[in-house]
């Protein structure tokens, strides 16, 4: 089997200029448990099996809730499906990284060249980020700003496809002039909230966020239209009073049973559906019929408002990383850092996303 992936290797990545090294540091877990389960092995230095992909020397990644969740196996069963016939464990996770390109399958185009510093985004079935190197398609890299470390580079990007994948693909802002919308989004000073803010902003949408009052500052130098704080009194009465929302995008797990009637709004969008939990627990079938109970008796209890419920997920799209590409080359998106750690204390970064109220992003510095 290796001489088979060597040979393999080398008809598809002749390109390399790369060094026979063939170990690396990686954080990983051999079986699901809790963040204690975290390991530093002597991994091997994944191989190009697809003429598209890249490999890449990671210099920055960030860390994310689904990085957290996954360590006790959320939605290993979906996860797995989509895995078809590559190992669950041993597993690195890590969904976005900055770094180096030091070898490239037969496919990719001259727009990627050996030495070219790129950010991207992984997809939650492969392995992923939290390592000295890592395996990446072309569609989902772009090259890193210039006027951006890799550490600041890296920080917004696994949020900003999630936000993307929920305002525009989910939330339809793809058919639609953003500029007219109005969006509220609860729980806007974390990851996805934040660069949310930024996003749709730079698109002149009118954007409005729930948070607790020490966060409010941090929110207000992102150019919001509004923020309420959810610890006053008057937070559900002062919402109630606005006109309505087209979007309502759920960064806080509040849950659309729990949005006071009085509120206005077409779409509730949320980034925590039961999906991955309902398959987890009842099996891949009474899973997904479950899942689809859920999602269509939401939608026919708010029919009579003319209101509807829909689940987001992180979706790594060439054309919605193209658009944060831009946003971060232009300016219009500055990443918002909350701590940076060292490699080799990952797994307190990890127990730092664990204990909630993060400002922004947790971001892992392989250099420092």
């Amino acid at each position: 089997m290796n001489i088979f992936k060597t040979v393999h290797r080398w008809k598809l990545s002749k390109f390399s200029q790369y060094s026979t090294a063939t170990k690396m540091k990686a954080w990983q877990i051999h079986c699901y448990g809790d963040i204690q389960d975290l390991q530093l092995t002597n991994a091997r230095i994944p191989l190009i099996e697809n003429p598209e992909d890249l490999l890449i020397k990671v210099n920055a990644a960030s860390v994310n809730p689904i990085d957290v969740v996954m360590t006790k196996g959320y939605g290993k069963t979906l996860i797995n499906l989509m895995r078809e016939h590559d190992l669950e464990f041993p597993l690195t996770l890590g969904r976005d990284f900055c770094g180096t390109v030091v070898d490239k399958g037969h496919n990719v185009s001259n727009k990627f060249n050996i030495g070219d510093n790129v950010c991207g985004v992984i997809a939650v079935h492969k392995q992923g980020s939290h390592a000295e190197h890592v395996i990446a398609n072309e569609s989902n890299i772009f090259h890193q700003p210039k006027h951006l470390t890799a550490v600041e580079a890296t920080s917004p990007l696994y949020a900003a496809m999630t936000a993307w994948s929920a305002l525009y693909v989910t939330g339809e802002l793809a058919l639609r002039k953003p500029e007219s919308a109005r969006i509220l989004i609860l729980g806007v000073s974390g990851g996805v909230g934040t660069v949310a803010v930024q996003m749709l902003k730079s698109q002149r949408a009118t954007v409005m966020g729930t948070c607790s009052s020490d966060a409010i500052p941090l929110v207000q130098s992102l150019g919001i239209d509004g923020v309420f704080d959810y610890t006053k009194p008057d937070f559900n009465t002062s919402i109630s009073s606005e006109p309505k929302f087209d979007i309502i995008l759920d960064c806080a797990k509040v849950g659309y049973k729990n949005i006071p009637n009085s509120w206005k709004y077409d779409r509730y969008i949320t980034l925590n559906s039961p999906l991955m939990v309902n398959t987890d627990n009842h099996g891949l079938v009474y899973g997904l019929i479950t899942s689809a109970c859920d999602l269509l008796g939401a939608n026919l209890k708010k029919c009579p408002s003319e209101q509807s419920v829909r689940w987001a997920f992180f979706y790594p799209s060439e054309k919605g990383l193209q658009f944060i590409s831009d946003l971060l080359q232009n300016n219009q998106v500055t990443p918002i850092i909350y701590k940076v750690f060292p490699f080799m204390e990952l797994p307190n970064a990890y127990e730092a996303l664990n204990q909630g109220h993060v400002r922004g992003k947790i971001v892992i510095d392989m250099n420092k």
